[in-house]
């Protein structure tokens, strides 16, 4: 099989894993299916659970999945980040569709992400996981459940409010609101402390697109971090072939901007997400 077609074989994964997170999260904030939800997306994080055990200072064998993603990590090298995770799915839809040259590999700025996952797994021995907002799961679960939905719910009651002005309009939109109260939508208008904040950083996230494609999963987010300090040593690795013409599209492809001409194209096995841009790009 080509390599366009794997690459759109990642593109199909990523929209499947996040519209299948997204709906954990609206199952579980109108408590449509008790059998699975957000803490099911939860348990699919390693450095949740690493964190929560430091501050248990306990095995939590609910944690075993994302353990298990961390150790295929060694196997198949960053592969959440390029194909599952939700937060760097949503980065790669806004993303320009035609990047600039991407630039030079920021060594200094890579190292933030790893900073922040070990002030967030030293707080946690200590008992503290309130850092832990800044993991990217932990931030979409919140930023879904308590930012977006609840604004969903506050502009359809107001479009609702307008088209009932409307008498041929009124039958439907009862039978619209009676299917989506208790799903979709909540019985009464949900509000939330600090959703602002939230609101804030994780638009601020999205924003670090302007700086750079994927700036977020580059730099600061320290489940990225975890996990690129497991695939420095995986099995899989992108390798450059001798009959390189160092023609540079693979560098420009990168929206990691791992690729670094200076050192014959090579890129760090901790950056690589996997994505496959480079190679379908490689005349």
């Amino acid at each position: 099989m080509s390599l366009v077609f794997w690459r759109r074989a990642r593109r199909v994964v990523q929209a499947l894993a996040f519209l299948g997170a997204l709906a954990l999260v609206i199952l579980t904030t109108r408590h449509a299916w008790r059998g699975i939800g957000a803490d099911t997306l939860m348990h699919l994080d390693p450095l949740a659970g690493l964190a929560a055990m430091l501050a248990a200072r306990r095995w939590l064998g609910r944690f075993i999945l994302g353990l298990g993603l961390l150790a295929l990590t060694l196997l198949a090298g960053r592969f959440w980040c390029g194909w599952l995770c939700p937060v760097g799915t949503l980065l790669d839809w806004i993303g320009p569709r035609r990047r600039r040259q991407a630039p030079a590999p920021r060594t200094p700025w890579r190292r933030v992400k790893y900073g922040l996952l070990f002030v967030i797994l030293f707080a946690a021995l200590w008992g503290n996981l309130t850092l832990l907002v800044l993991d990217p799961i932990t931030l979409f679960i919140r930023t879904v459940g308590t930012v977006i939905l609840p604004g969903v719910n506050w502009l359809v009651v107001q479009a609702e409010g307008a088209l009932y002005r409307l008498p041929w309009l009124v039958e439907a939109i009862a039978k619209g609101d009676s299917a989506l109260q208790g799903t979709l939508l909540s019985y009464k208008q949900p509000h939330y402390a600090g959703v602002a904040l939230l609101g804030a950083v994780f638009a601020g996230i999205l924003l670090l697109n302007l700086w750079a494609p994927r700036a977020w999963c580059r730099y600061f987010c320290p489940l990225g971090g975890l996990y690129a300090l497991v695939s420095k040593v995986s099995w899989l690795k992108r390798k450059v072939s001798p009959a390189c013409v160092r023609c540079g599209a693979c560098e420009r492809g990168c929206p990691m901007g791992t690729v670094d001409s200076a050192r014959a194209y090579a890129s760090d096995s901790g950056e690589c997400t996997l994505c496959l841009d480079c190679a379908v790009e490689c005349p």
